[in-house]
């Protein structure tokens, strides 16, 4: 069953992806990046395209604002009395994005 609905996730993600990308006016240049099963933030930071964006230290800094204002669930507690101090940062860079969207014509930097 949980085969059926995953596969049924990723083609209704698919689906979406080709249609925003065949919507997009042409200046605005989206590039969708289709992730596998083992991409996570700090995988994804590791692509030159993601470093243009912003350095890892900077999108750590930012993470750890917004993590922290997230409850930790009774699942994380274990890993959270550990090592508070660097919990928020590590669950941010383990998440796994369902897709991200790159605006290539944006100039960063």
């Amino acid at each position: 069953m949980a085969t059926i609905v995953t596969a049924s996730y990723h083609s209704i993600w698919r689906h979406l992806y080709d249609s925003m990308h065949t919507a997009q006016k042409p200046k605005i240049k989206l590039k969708f990046v289709m992730l596998d099963k083992k991409s996570n933030i700090s995988t994804l930071w590791q692509r030159e395209e993601f470093l243009r964006i912003c350095s890892k230290k900077d999108l750590a800094e930012k993470a750890q604002d917004i993590e922290v204002t997230i409850t930790v669930k009774k699942s994380q507690e274990a890993r959270y009395k550990l090592n508070p101090e660097s919990f928020f940062v590590n669950r941010f860079w383990g998440r796994r994005p369902d897709g991200v969207a790159i605006n290539e014509a944006l100039q960063i930097g």
